[in-house]
């Protein structure tokens, strides 16, 4: 029986000999040097339309799909706009992931030493806020894309430094639990992943279970406190409100 392409023969499907199959050449999409910052209100309004327009275009799509002409689209300028503010749509995520994170340190970094479990609820609630405002640019972090390795580093830097303070306040409060500094960075990360996961599987992947179980942001950020408190100290924490003692129920502590 003779193999056949959408109903020939295979011997009647022309094939171009090897030496003659024209090279793909990469498209570029891309101007060499960084357009400098506008000087106008009307410049850096539009510069901002267009990190605005591919923000929203993350909630919708993944980033290798966005090209600059959905962009132009959703920001209401023409393609070769672009250019006069940005290298490539690359350059516009970079900027737009940078400024996230930066925002995201300055917010965490800069909060005043405080009782543990007021440190870890508002670290929770931050993290569920940072989720809830920017599903698909955390996803491009988590996904590590080629061309945003740079950002993904930053986010693995601000993280690193986010578990060190956890770990320098775990050590402080249990000064013998470990024998080195590394054994409490090991159980920093440990929590802190295990509140990532669930927030990229509710918010980025959209878990209907998860949503259905906690649906609402204080929900998210009460359950997450309550299980970080549990793994840490073996007990059920002191909860703001009886409906948040909720989150605990049918979990025997104590």
């Amino acid at each position: 029986m003779k193999a056949k392409s959408e109903g020939k023969p295979l011997s009647t499907v022309p094939i171009a000999p090897a030496s003659r199959v024209p090279k793909r050449r990469r498209r570029s999409n891309a101007v060499l040097l960084k357009p400098a910052l506008p000087t106008t209100n009307r410049g850096r309004a539009t510069r901002e339309r267009l990190k605005l327009a591919l923000s929203a275009l993350l909630q919708r799509h993944p980033f290798h799909e966005i090209r600059l002409e959905d962009i132009a689209q959703e920001a209401g300028v023409r393609v070769s706009l672009i250019y006069h503010y940005f290298r490539s749509r690359t350059d516009i995520m970079h900027e737009v992931l940078s400024d996230m994170l930066e925002a995201f340190r300055v917010d965490i970094g800069t909060r005043p030493r405080e009782e543990p479990l007021d440190a870890i609820r508002y670290a929770n609630r931050r993290m569920v806020a940072l989720y809830v405002a920017n599903p698909g640019a955390m996803r491009c972090l988590m996904e590590a894309h080629e061309d945003l390795a740079p950002i993904s580093q930053m986010w693995r830097d601000l993280t690193l430094s986010w578990n060190r303070r956890v770990a320098k306040s775990i050590s402080r409060q249990f000064p013998k639990a470990f024998a080195s500094s590394a054994e409490y960075l090991a159980l920093a990360y440990a929590l802190g992943g295990m509140v990532d996961n669930f927030l990229y599987e509710y918010y980025v992947l959209g878990n209907t279970d998860l949503q259905k179980a906690y649906p609402t942001e204080e929900g998210v950020a009460e359950f997450l406190t309550a299980m970080w408190h549990r793994a840490l100290y073996l007990e059920n924490p002191k909860m703001e409100s009886e409906k948040s003692d909720r989150v605990l129920h049918g979990i025997g502590a104590n």
